[in-house]
């Protein structure tokens, strides 16, 4: 477990569920986090939030950087793939990567990869 003086920023997690199947089948979600079909999970989780690289995405009419990093949290919380993380300053990120850190046969703390929607 990660000590908490270590762990100096506040998040929220969303997560979509569905409200429904479309005529194919597929899940229909809500749109952006207040929208219907977000639930929050988690308010008040101690992190570290490390942003690691300025990806670029380029357009028609421009580019635009896509700040991506690395989250962590204690073992406690289960934040899966596609989240939303919602940080202190309204900052919203997708989880796209889980990784389980072990201390020996133990989880000791996640390690999220995210990244701007």
């Amino acid at each position: 477990m990660i000590p908490s003086f270590f762990l100096p920023d506040t998040i929220s997690v969303s997560r979509r569920t569905y409200t429904g199947l479309d005529s194919l089948n597929n899940p229909i979600y809500g749109v952006p986090v207040t929208g219907a079909g977000w639930t929050t999970i988690y308010t008040g989780v101690k992190c570290r939030l490390s942003l690691s690289g300025k990806d670029v995405e380029y357009s028609r009419i421009g580019e635009r950087i896509k700040p991506s990093g690395i989250l962590y949290t204690n073992s406690k919380y289960d934040i899966r793939n596609e989240d939303r993380v919602i940080t202190s300053d309204g900052i919203q990120y997708v989880v796209i990567g889980v990784t389980t850190s072990r201390l020996g046969s133990v989880v000791d703390h996640y390690e999220y990869q995210i990244q701007l929607p």
